[in-house]
């Protein structure tokens, strides 16, 4: 009797012991599930590992989780700022790998495409995807298939808004700070240089050829910034009153017609030539007019031709060399 009662104890605890082990097991799967939520999966060696994650909102209003620490990033636009917050993408977009300024910065990092080849994307295994607010649904769509797809804005502020935001993706806000004051600390050096070299109302128009008949003058971005902003040089009245309505500096250009350079042509004429179709085309008409040739700072020899490239590119890395080009174009004279 004694040995059946030992028996049934010894069954029952078996039991219990074998029932805690599984409830033991339940629990710890429960928690590593709690864990992934918060700070969701990565693969690496075919072993699972931690990945912190945090909750951002892009331009589009959108809640997304993004990894805290993003080690793979791909993007279709922000390469010039991530360079700047030195942060190296593994993919970017064909035409923000096309400027020269970047030689020596760029090598290593995938051509995506414009528009975005998805397959590419797919292939450099990203953790983090940052698009354009008017990248289109069914692209945006695709891309979050393969990693967390932020929209950062890119005309919804200035070059340093841009920055700004990037780095609120990165989680480098501090580097973007750093790189922003110093930027204005080099820019105030360059006014100093240009002291004395301006007369006090002296005024600066900023033209772009563009094509066959394009023509454009432009405002306090873009081209506009360094010359408006940085150096804080005077604009032609047309210009001055278009910045005066625009705090925001959204107002990028105007197309214009020829008819109107002896309006808005100031004491010096800073002019792009944006392509060599250029050259042979809306240039040349112009050079060739009676208007051009007639204007005070042509007949000065106040006029300086530059290229596309950095000048045209809105972006921090672009303005820091346009300004070191701007210096040394404006204190040795005409060109």
């Amino acid at each position: 009797m004694q040995q059946k009662y030992s028996l049934k104890i010894g069954i029952t605890l078996g039991l219990v012991s074998f029932l805690m082990l599984v409830l033991a097991a339940c629990g710890s799967t429960v928690s590593n599930n709690q864990t992934n939520e918060k700070s969701g999966t990565d693969t690496l060696n075919g072993q699972s590992q931690a990945v912190a994650m945090r909750e951002y909102v892009d331009a589009t209003g959108q809640k997304i989780n993004i990894p805290a620490n993003p080690q793979r990033v791909v993007t279709t636009q922000y390469l010039d700022a991530m360079l700047a917050l030195g942060v190296k993408p593994v993919g970017a977009a064909s035409h923000v790998l096309e400027g020269d300024y970047l030689k020596g910065k760029i090598d290593g990092i995938a051509d995506i495409g414009n528009p975005t080849n998805v397959e590419k994307v797919l292939e450099l295994q990203p953790d983090l995807i940052i698009a354009t607010e008017d990248t289109t649904p069914e692209v945006k769509e695709q891309l979050e298939k393969i990693a967390p797809t932020v929209s950062v804005s890119f005309g919804g502020g200035d070059v340093f808004k841009q920055l700004q935001d990037v780095a609120a993706v990165l989680g480098k806000d501090k580097e973007a700070e750093q790189w922003i004051a110093n930027f204005n600390k080099k820019a105030e050096e360059s006014r100093k240089k240009l002291a004395g070299k301006f007369k006090k109302d002296e005024t600066v128009t900023i033209y772009m050829t563009y094509g066959k008949n394009a023509l454009r003058v432009y405002g306090a971005r873009n081209v506009g910034h360094v010359i408006y902003r940085s150096l804080k040089l005077n604009p032609p009245e047309y210009i001055r009153q278009k910045l005066a309505k625009d705090p925001k500096y959204n107002f990028v250009y105007d197309s214009i017609s020829m008819e109107k350079l002896p309006e808005l042509s100031g004491d010096r004429i800073i002019m792009l030539v944006y392509d060599e179709a250029t050259t042979d085309g809306m240039l040349k008409e112009i050079e060739q007019s009676a208007l051009w040739r007639n204007l005070p700072a042509v007949k000065n020899h106040k006029v300086y031709f530059i290229k596309a490239d950095p000048w045209f590119t809105y972006s921090p890395l672009a303005i820091d060399q346009s300004l070191d080009e701007a210096i040394k174009m404006l204190t040795a004279g005409t060109k």
